[in-house]
């Protein structure tokens, strides 16, 4: 007599394998995104820091290139009123408006602080 084989049949499905969950892995993917942030973060901050000393600089530049235009204009005007306070200048127009110099005795000098102690005010009595 022949023996009897018997098979069981297991139908596996290979195409959607289930895993189980390798609980290290996960962690050690979550420590990489988080120094992986941390470093776009950082290059940010630094990027940024970059940027505004960049703003600063043309900032600087631009108030030095200000102060040199305010120096030249103020070194104008200077120049300007010393011509407009010349004696002399003033002269010449104060001719040609007819204008004609003083005479000796013509000018009186009022000293106040002299009035003052000589003849003292009085108030009114009340």
């Amino acid at each position: 007599m022949r023996p009897i084989e018997v098979r069981f049949e297991k139908k596996i499905n290979n195409l959607t394998p289930l895993r189980e969950a390798d609980t290290r892995r996960q962690w050690e993917y979550v420590a990489v995104a988080i120094l992986g942030a941390m470093f776009v973060i950082g290059l940010l901050i630094y990027g940024a820091q970059l940027y505004q000393y960049q703003q600063y600089g043309y900032e600087i530049e631009a108030a030095e290139k200000q102060k040199e235009k305010l120096v030249l204009v103020r070194d104008r005007q200077r120049l300007l009123r010393d011509q407009l306070q010349d004696p002399t200048r003033i002269e010449m127009i104060a001719r040609g408006m007819g204008m004609v110099p003083s005479v000796p005795g013509q000018l009186v000098t009022v000293n106040l602080e002299s009035l003052n102690t000589a003849n003292p005010q009085l108030s009114a009595k009340k």
